[in-house]
């Protein structure tokens, strides 16, 4: 079966984590995978890195432009053409972009196609006017189902997380300048308001006044993209702002900036916090550490619920640094409650969410898509 899979990627981020390794695990017995994406796109080394065809073209960004409709007609219909030179059997989107490039190119193709809906920014509009174009539409997380009531949701795909990194945890402490009686609290993402990293170093700030060995460790990186005020913005600004917030207050942090692989993070750390104070569509890197065996805690909101179970982790909410102060030196200053956690999150991941269930998953659906 030929699956093209969609992706416009302004930059490498959590569906595009995904989407690598979604083509990495299929069963090329019976799966042919080929990657389109913007021509133009940062990613694309990293998709012509991989062992898929790369196909490119224009994609266009959803504004109000008098000229949207045009530009959205003229990139579905170079779509319809990849599909029918690919011969596809089925269209795989994952962005709000990608659905509507993809609704026009199955509209003029005839190829059915697949809505991975993985965030809560696709318009009203654009679902009830697109919505009814796919034949089979799945949710990463029952929060997102929920969130689109008017979507016809077949089922659920959620992520998968990559088998622990396999380097001794001095090794990786020592990698990223911690030292090997540190506590380490790590939290990964990209940095934007949103993710609450200002929220974590207070917290850590709190926890290091009465225990000392604690500290935090930040990874992830600004992109120009999000250099804008409001909830949902970031960029260098943002980065600059949380340098000087963990100065202001003394807070033990380590900036690491962008990780090839952060793999290493997880093996380095004592616990893992996440600290979204809106509500996330998914969680990936909460399942990337749990498979690690690191206890999480997290925001109780989203989809996180889904994920941490009280054996777990534990949830505090959103936005809550003196909640999430506390759950963080509960944990830390009781190293056999994190390793009874830390197996219990490592059972948990590995049995709901590992490569082997994604891409296992995701064959079902194509399967329901190319044969409905």
């Amino acid at each position: 079966m030929n699956v093209l899979l969609i992706d416009h990627a302004p930059f490498f981020g959590g569906a595009e984590s995904f989407l690598l390794d979604l083509v990495a695990a299929l069963n090329r017995a019976e799966f042919t995978p080929t990657i389109v994406t913007d021509a133009r796109s940062p990613v694309l080394a990293k998709f012509r890195a991989s062992n898929a065809r790369v196909a490119t073209m224009a994609l266009p960004q959803i504004n109000r432009s008098p000229f949207f409709f045009a530009r959205l007609w003229r990139a579905g219909s170079d779509l319809a053409r990849i599909a029918r030179a690919t011969r596809a059997d089925v269209l795989h989107t994952f962005t709000v972009r990608t659905h509507l490039v993809g609704a026009v190119a199955s509209k003029l193709s005839g190829v059915p196609l697949l809505w991975r809906v993985c965030d809560d920014t696709l318009p009203r509009w654009a679902g009830s006017i697109f919505g009814r174009v796919p034949r089979c539409i799945v949710a990463v997380s029952r929060y997102i189902a929920a969130y689109y009531p008017n979507l016809h949701f077949a089922g659920f795909a959620p992520d998968g997380a990559r088998p622990p990194l396999e380097i001794l945890r001095a090794s990786a402490r020592a990698e990223l300048g911690l030292r090997e009686d540190d506590l380490i609290v790590a939290h990964v993402g990209r940095l934007v308001r949103w993710k609450g990293q200002d929220v974590f170093i207070r917290a850590l700030a709190r926890v290091a006044q009465t225990i000392p060995r604690a500290r935090g460790l930040i990874v992830g990186a600004w992109h120009a993209e999000d250099d804008k005020p409001g909830p949902l913005g970031g960029g260098k600004r943002y980065a600059d702002e949380l340098r000087a917030l963990a100065n202001q207050l003394g807070a033990p942090i380590t900036f690491t900036g962008f990780l090839n692989e952060p793999g290493k993070a997880y093996r380095a750390a004592d616990l893992f916090a996440h600290t979204s104070t809106a509500p996330e569509p998914f969680g990936r890197t909460v399942i990337e550490a749990m498979i690690a065996g690191v206890p999480v805690v997290a925001t109780n909101a989203g989809a996180l619920p889904e994920i941490v179970t009280p054996s777990a982790g534990i949830l505090t909410p959103p936005g809550d640094a003196l909640a999430l102060a506390d759950a963080l030196a509960h944990l830390l200053a009781d190293a056999t409650v994190r390793a009874q956690m830390g197996h219990a999150a490592r059972a948990r991941a590995a049995s709901e969410y590992s490569l082997e269930q994604m891409a296992r998953r995701m064959e079902s659906w194509y399967r329901l898509t190319a044969q409905a």
